[in-house]
């Protein structure tokens, strides 16, 4: 889809490889793949060595950090042959293993295979232990293991892989059979656990060792714990007053954002808890001092090395002479003290100053090195020839320039000067080490406080819960007892994700192999991926896994690393494309400090070839962006592909998707998305359940009175809040007070109170005498919080609220309500997924793991933004702790030490983006489109470009690899809508008619077994889509003027309503003409309703009993069948009627036959309709079809009830 403002662009590749293919389905140009398999070859042989200075950016442009002059380098050499020998060698249960699979490499089949080898020859199921870090993983592997058991008595498959599982689990069956396990009845014997769920076994086994009394209950949901732990150790601060005075001047006495500060800090406690637990203060502040000045001898060491040995006497020389031309004019000048060198600065702390002012010399504000030099850098501008020395002069600039140009060929050099220049000093200023002291005051307390607030309630965080382990196999002096009984237990340990782990689950898995060693009948095997780590934000340390990988050992275990390198995933283009791509995306080398990961080509397995295997699509709008995402989706679903994703960074992405395929109407579903708590519905549930819980709370029972179930405007709140004064809103309802409130408010606001007083004031009276989540639903369902429901979904969030209130309440309180808000923030709408559901939306992040034919990865271009400052930032080292403070509200500079900490985090984050954009484009098996939207701006020549994409953002962690034609801008296809002032839109409220529904009569219980009834379908082949969906648009039309009353609806407001429709339709796709002519439809048949004495007496407000769009079930022969009447009521004769209302055209002649037709078609439906509706009512019931756009009538009775 070519929309306005959008530019469809060839597919994303590594520059001069292939040529455009102009042909081809869906938005935008693409790579004919069959046309670059000869620039591949050509590329394989390395003559290509372009590299990140072809990127858009400058700073990308000048930088070398991910390219040297041979880039792109992948040579393949782990072949096949390699990959099967290691793959073979993991199945030798008698040594340890790490194992590096990149994605679709078949992981977890080796793991599981290894798990099937190990079961054949152990004498116990339960001394293997199996550990991951989700429950939707560690199950995957327990079913997986199961379905191996139970296929082994199946014939051998073909394929290679599964025979070797089919091959283990017929061994394991032997095993089973001989030692009488019975695993597949028995399947609990198999241990396979999460690292958290582990830790918690292992208390269990051991609760004297880990010093706990009852087993307290795991919670995922702790933040509001480790505020309390925080504001309980503010309130009782004692003799540490004085620290906590220095810690609310520096937060400029937010004590509220002081306890958010230091409850982060709680949630991350098993990373600095072991360093700052001390008395001696000198001490520790010598040692982090020392650990600095390892920092900077390490960083300084690592430019020196880079220096080429023949640049340096020129550096120095070149240096020496700027630094005295600057010096004559500044004396100043960061280089100025150069002046009286002949030579480099020596490469440790002591050369810091020198090295940085080189630095600083040689960069950009930017960190890119220069491309000219002039007189601020210390070189003259070019002299009259006549004039002594210009020929010196000139001589020195041209070498200064060579030497740029040398030292920018260097592969990482410019990163490293960049890196010297960000170095803090090697001390602390007494402020911030001031402020580092209250700190070492109040931290180690607070997590100490943590701990007692863990045993009042009862609960416990799965830090605690490692940490607490970790305590009891380490023991107070060397290793417990504890942990040598588990010695004796567990002989194998399996771990897969470990590129995932966190310092404290690595320490676990080093405690519990403490002791093992190679020969002893014991062994580790840990799989991976470093170029899939990316849960930094769960504190995952890549670094330990790289630094496993480079020293062969987890702890005292030695382990062998084993490569795998085929994909059995993807298709062959697409494994091609990412092996070219990525190259400039990682970095050539691991680098752990920096948490950065080289990339490891993979090898295609799969010979399958789909067109196109990738696309990239840019536009210049999210909106246009939109609509390409939507039509590649659209293209994929008219394919075979059985499963499609929509993969974004966040959330927030989605907005303008999600409109765009709701008007599309592509059904999908939204995993773990759309969050209950942010619809209205939800908001206004737990204001209700806040304004109960708390009487006082008037800002909760003002929401519960401004809700649609009450709808009291905002004159009438005044009136409510005016009377009450000072107290609370509660007043209002009880005695003389309440008829005062009455009295004076509007009729739709009386009413809306008194259904309020109804429902409340029997739950304030009884409170306490039941259980919280029985009082709540009561109240909710007597004030109408069911008809309020927009949307199905919202009954269901409600049923989940009160299970989650059953879960909390304590009696008829939340005692946490901070707690509750938690648990009700990570209530996700469940996807409703069916066989009919080809296309999932979600996060990169839970993609991870999965695979799909089709993936779309819209929003690469979006900035991800960024959170707050923490207390403290801290990294670990060889050397010891780097850590430093954060700036002070009233510093206008904040700390040197924690400014450098965050740059190393920001290239950390920055590693990690490229990472989640590998786990991102690894999902696809087929096909993979990159849609993002780029501004365009116009070059030296005036012709149109795209803007490179803003740093820190998917898009320009690929661009160097992308070769975008230039954009082509489209006109505006039609006329901009006019500036018309919208109307107000109406207040959501309940009508004044609506009264709760009578309980219904007992179903009986079904004496035989359930079957499946004959549902009424009416046929609508011949009516298209988009009038069903004006269809719909028009019936909520319909009921707001129910709701309202006929005699609300001018002409005045009917043309208001004209933006409003012109909206909605928009939302649901309709453009230009089309939109035009269902607004126009829509608006008629609201004029013909309210102009026809037919349709005024249908809204008539007299009528009694009277619903709109009215849902009831009915169990009806073995199932619950779901009708919804769009109008009923009772006559002034008291007879029930039930009306339809059809969107139905007729042109020419004929109309009397037509509507009989209708009748026709449609009198099983509605007599249906009867048949329920008369088990609530005894009415005599008439049945109408109402046709708004040709003023048709008919109607009939009912059939006689049996």
């Amino acid at each position: 889809m070519r929309g306005p403002h959008s530019t469809a662009l060839p597919s994303s590749r590594p520059r001069a490889r292939g040529r455009v293919s102009r042909s081809g389905g869906g938005p935008g140009s693409r790579v004919s793949l069959r046309r670059s398999l000869a620039a591949m070859r050509w590329w394989r042989r390395g003559q290509d060595p372009r590299h990140a200075r072809t990127a858009g950016c400058s700073r990308c442009a000048a930088s070398n950090r991910y390219a040297d002059s041979t880039r792109p380098r992948t040579t393949m050499n782990d072949d096949a042959s390699r990959d099967s020998a290691d793959r073979a060698a993991a199945l030798d249960i008698g040594r340890s293993y790490i194992v590096q699979a990149p994605a679709g490499s078949g992981k977890t089949e080796l793991l599981i295979q290894r798990y099937l080898a190990l079961l054949a020859r152990v004498e116990r199921p339960e001394s293997i232990v199996a550990m991951t870090f989700t429950r939707k993983a560690a199950g995957e592997i327990r079913q997986r293991i199961l379905v191996a058991l139970r296929n082994a008595g199946e014939a051998r498959p073909i394929e290679p892989h599964r025979a070797v599982t089919w091959r283990l689990a017929q061994a394991v069956l032997a095993r089973d059979a001989a030692l009488g396990w019975n695993l597949v009845v028995h399947p609990a014997r198999l241990q396979v656990h999460t690292i958290d769920a582990l830790c918690m076994t292992l208390m269990r086994q051991a609760p004297l060792t880990a010093k706990l009394g009852a087993l307290p209950r795991p919670t995922e949901h702790a933040q509001s714990l480790y505020a309390e732990a925080a504001l309980a150790e503010l309130d009782d601060a004692g003799v540490h007053a004085e620290s906590w005075r220095r810690l609310l001047d520096y937060v400029d006495n937010d004590a509220d954002r002081l306890v958010r500060l230091i409850a982060g800090m709680l949630a991350k406690r098993e990373q600095w808890l072991r360093h700052l637990v001390t008395d001696d203060r000198a001490a520790l502040r010598a040692s982090l001092e020392r650990t600095l000045a390892a920092e900077i001898d390490s960083v300084i060491s690592a430019l020196d090395a880079l220096l080429p040995n023949a640049a340096r006497p020129r550096l120095a020389e070149l240096a020496q002479h700027a630094a005295r031309s600057l010096a004559a004019v500044d004396d100043e000048h960061p280089l100025a003290p150069y002046a009286d060198r002949d030579m480099l600065p020596s490469a440790n702390v002591q050369g810091l100053a020198h090295w940085q002012a080189i630095a600083g010399w040689l960069l950009k504000a930017d960190g890119s090195l220069l491309r000219q030099v002039n007189i601020r850098h210390g070189f003259a501008a070019k002299g009259n020839r006549r004039e002594a020395g210009h020929a010196e002069r000139d001589e020195r600039k041209r070498s200064m320039l060579a030497l740029i140009s040398e030292l920018a060929a260097v592969a990482g050099l410019v990163d490293a000067l960049d890196a010297v220049r960000s170095l803090p000093p090697p001390r602390y200023d007494d402020a911030a080490w001031s402020f580092v002291e209250a700190l070492l005051d109040v931290l180690p307390r607070a997590a100490a406080r943590l701990s007692l607030v863990f045993a009042q309630r009862g609960m416990i965080d799965f830090t605690e819960a490692t940490l607490i382990t970790l305590r009891a196999l380490e023991g107070e002096e060397g290793a417990s007892e504890f942990l040598l009984s588990l010695d004796a237990r567990i002989e194998h340990l399996l771990v897969d994700e470990f590129q995932d782990t966190s310092l404290a689950q690595c320490d676990l898995i080093k405690s519990m192999t403490t002791g093992w060693s190679e020969g002893d009948g014991r062994t580790l095997f840990v799989v991976g991926d470093a170029m899939q780590s990316i849960y930094r934000f769960r504190d995952a340390k890549v670094s330990l896994f790289l630094d496993a990988q480079q020293s062969r050992r987890v702890g005292s275990v030695a382990v062998e690393l084993l490569t795998l390198s085929r994909n059995f995933r993807a298709q062959r283009a697409l494994v091609e494309w990412v092996n070219r791509a990525f190259p400039y995306v990682l970095p050539p080398r691991d680098e752990p400090a920096r948490g950065a990961v080289a990339f490891k080509p993979s090898q295609a397995a799969r010979d399958e070839s789909f067109d196109p295997a990738m696309t990239l699509d840019l536009a210049v709008d999210a909106i246009a962006e939109a609509e390409h995402a939507v039509a590649r989706i659209r293209a994929a679903l008219a394919t075979d592909a059985r499963s499609i994703a929509v993969l974004v960074r966040k959330r927030s992405d989605l907005a303008h998707l999600l409109h765009a395929l709701r008007a599309a109407d592509i059904g999908f579903a939204a995993v773990e998305l759309d969050r209950l708590s942010e619809r209205q519905a939800m908001l206004d549930l737990a204001a209700l359940i806040h304004a109960l819980i708390q009487p006082d709370d008037r800002a909760a029972w003002l929401a519960v009175l401004r809700a649609p179930w009450c709808a009291l405007s905002l004159l009438d709140l005044f009136v409510v809040t005016a009377a009450c004064g000072e107290g609370s809103v509660v007043d209002a309802i009880r005695g003389p007070l309440a008829e005062s409130v009455r009295s004076r408010l509007s009729l739709p606001g009386r009413i809306g109170f008194e259904r309020f007083v109804a429902a409340v004031a029997p739950a304030l009276g009884n409170r306490g005498r039941a259980p919280l989540a029985t009082v709540v639903r009561g109240v909710w369902l007597a004030l109408g919080g069911p008809a309020c429901a927009a949307e199905p979904i919202d009954l269901v969030a409600a049923e989940r609220v009160f299970a989650l209130i059953a879960e909390h309440a304590v009696g008829a309180d939340l005692p946490d309500w901070p707690a509750f808000c938690a648990a009700l923030d990570a209530l996700h709408a469940e996807p409703e997924i069916d066989a009919e559901t080809r296309v999932q939306i979600m996060t990169l992040h839970r993609a991870k793991g999965l695979e799909f034919d089709v993936l779309i990865m819209p929003g690469l271009a979006r900035d991800p933004g960024s959170g707050e400052s923490q207390l403290l930032l801290w990294k670990e080292r060889p050397a010891g702790l780097l850590l430093a403070p954060m700036r002070a509200r009233n510093q206008v500079e904040g700390d040197p030490v924690y400014a450098y900490l965050r740059s190393l985090n920001a290239d950390e984050d920055d590693a990690e983006l490229r990472r989640l954009l590998y786990v991102g484009c690894t999902r696809a098996r087929r096909s993979l489109h990159l849609v993002a939207a780029l501004d365009v701006e116009r070059d030296a020549d005036g012709n149109l470009r795209w803007k490179a994409p803003a740093r820190k953002t998917l898009l320009e962690a690929l661009w160097p690899a992308l070769d975008p034609p230039a954009p082509v801008l489209r006109a505006e296809q039609s006329a901009p809508p006019s500036a018309l002032p919208e109307a107000g839109v109406p207040l959501c409220r309940l009508p004044p008619s609506w009264r709760p529904p009578s309980p219904p009569e007992s179903v009986p219980l079904a004496r035989e077994p359930l079957t499946r009834s004959e549902r009424e379908v009416v046929e609508f082949d011949w009516v298209r889509e988009r009038a069903r969906q004006i269809g719909t648009l028009a019936h909520r039309i319909l009921r707001q003027i129910a709701d309202d009353g006929f005699e609300h609806w001018t002409r005045e407001r009917i043309g208001a309503e004209r933006a409003r429709i012109e909206r909605e339709l928009a939302a649901l796709g309709f453009t230009g003409g089309e939109a035009g002519v269902a607004v126009v439809q829509v608006l008629a048949a609201i004029e013909k309703t309210l102009d026809d004495p037919r349709g005024r007496w249908l809204f008539d407000a007299r009528q009694v009993d009277a619903r709109s769009e009215y849902a009831l079930t009915e169990w009806r022969e073995g199932e619950f069948v779901h009708r919804v009447l769009d109008r009923t009521f009772v006559d002034a004769e008291g007879i029930r009627w039930i009306v339809d209302f059809k969107l139905s055209r007729h042109e020419g002649t004929g109309l009397e036959a037509f509507l009989d037709r209708e009748r026709e078609r449609y009198r099983v439906q509605l007599e249906n309709y009867a048949a329920t509706m008369g088990a609530l009512d005894r009415r005599p019931i008439r049945l109408g079809l109402y046709f708004p756009l040709l003023a048709g009538w008919r109607e009939w009775s009912a059939p006689a009830r049996a």
